[in-house]
C-alpha cells in the first residue's frame, strides 16, 4: 500500500503541469467561449451562452478557413511525406559523403519558422525575388508574378514553403525505419529472385507502414495548428485566400481582441482534432491487428 502511494506521489508534479499548462487553458478557453469577450469594449462583456457558437456557424469566413485548412495539411503533409519516403531511399544507400548530406537534410528542419518564413517570403518576392529571376531567365516565365499577392497562387507558394520545411520530419523518421528493418530479409528476397520493386513492397512498406501512421497522424495534427509561415508570409492574405483556422484565431484575438470568439475558434479547433485522434487510434489498432 504504501509503495503504490509512493508512486503517486511521483505523478504528483506531472499532473500538476499538465494539469496547469494543458488542461487548466483548455477549461478557460471553453469557458471564454461562452462569454461576449471584446478588449476594446469592456461594457458589453457578459455571458451569452452558445451565442459565439451559432455566430460561428453563421461566419462564411470560418468555414473558407476550415477548407483552406484541409487543403493546407494535405497539401502539406502528402508533398512532405514522398519527398521525405524519396529522401530516406536515397540517404539509405551507400555512397561518399552520406553523413554530411544527412546533416544538410536536417537544416530546413532546426531553421525556427519565422525565420523560414521571412526567406521564403523574399524568395517570393515579385520585384527582387530569386524564384522570378531564375524562372525568368530559363524562359519559364514572360512576366514577373506576384506569387504571394495572387489569390490563385498563394496558397501554392505558402505549401511549397511547407513542405521545403517538413521532409526532413519525414526523412529522418523513415530513414530510421528503413535502418531498422533485418538485411537478411532482403538477402532472402534476393535468393527467390524477387525484384526490387517486390522487395519494396513486400517487405519495406509493410515493415515501415507503423512509423508511416505514426509519422503522418503526427504531422496532420502539427500542420493543422502550424500558423507560423502563413502568418509571416500572407497574414491569411490575400481575400482570405490563405486563412485557417488557426490563422484566424489568431486575427480574431490580436487583431480584433475578440478573445470570446478566439476561443471558441479553438474549442472547435481542439473538437477536430479531437476527432482526427479517435479515427487515427482505431486506424492504428486495425493496422497492427494486420502487421
Amino acid at each position: 500500500m504504501a509503495r503504490a502511494l509512493t508512486g503517486y506521489l511521483y505523478l504528483v508534479p506531472v499532473a500538476v503541469c499538465l494539469g496547469g499548462t494543458i488542461v487548466f487553458p483548455i477549461l478557460k478557453a471553453m469557458h471564454m467561449s461562452l462569454y461576449h469577450h471584446v478588449l476594446f469594449k469592456p461594457q458589453e462583456y457578459g455571458f451569452i451562452g452558445l451565442g459565439n457558437y451559432s455566430a460561428l456557424l453563421r461566419d462564411a469566413t470560418f468555414w473558407l478557413t476550415l477548407w483552406n485548412s484541409f487543403v493546407w495539411v494535405f497539401g502539406s503533409v502528402s508533398l512532405q511525406f514522398l519527398g521525405g519516403f524519396a529522401a530516406a531511399l536515397l540517404l539509405h544507400q551507400s555512397f561518399r559523403g552520406r553523413a554530411f548530406v544527412r546533416t544538410v537534410t536536417l537544416l530546413p528542419w532546426i531553421v525556427p519558422g519565422v525565420v523560414v518564413a521571412l526567406v521564403w517570403e523574399w524568395l517570393y518576392q515579385p520585384n527582387y525575388g530569386v524564384i522570378n529571376d531564375v524562372l525568368l531567365r530559363l524562359g519559364v516565365l514572360r512576366d514577373r508574378v506576384a506569387w504571394l499577392s495572387d489569390p490563385g497562387l498563394a496558397m501554392g507558394a505558402v505549401i511549397a514553403t511547407n513542405v521545403w520545411r517538413g521532409v526532413p520530419f519525414f526523412a529522418i523518421m523513415l530513414l530510421a525505419g528503413l535502418q531498422a528493418i533485418p538485411d537478411e530479409l532482403y538477402e532472402a528476397a534476393r535468393v527467390d529472385g524477387a525484384p526490387v520493386t517486390r522487395r519494396f513492397w513486400h517487405i519495406t512498406l509493410p515493415l515501415l507502414r507503423p512509423i508511416v501512421i505514426v509519422a503522418t497522424a503526427t504531422r496532420i495534427i502539427w500542420t493543422f495548428n502550424y500558423a507560423d509561415l502563413i502568418f509571416v508570409m500572407t497574414g491569411g492574405g490575400p481575400a482570405n485566400a490563405t486563412q485557417i483556422t488557426s490563422t484566424y484565431t489568431l486575427l480574431m484575438a490580436y487583431a480584433n481582441l475578440d478573445f470570446g470568439y478566439a476561443a471558441t475558434l479553438s474549442v472547435v479547433l481542439l473538437v477536430v482534432m479531437l476527432v482526427f485522434t479517435v479515427l487515427y487510434l482505431r486506424v492504428t489498432r486495425g493496422i497492427e491487428s494486420v502487421t
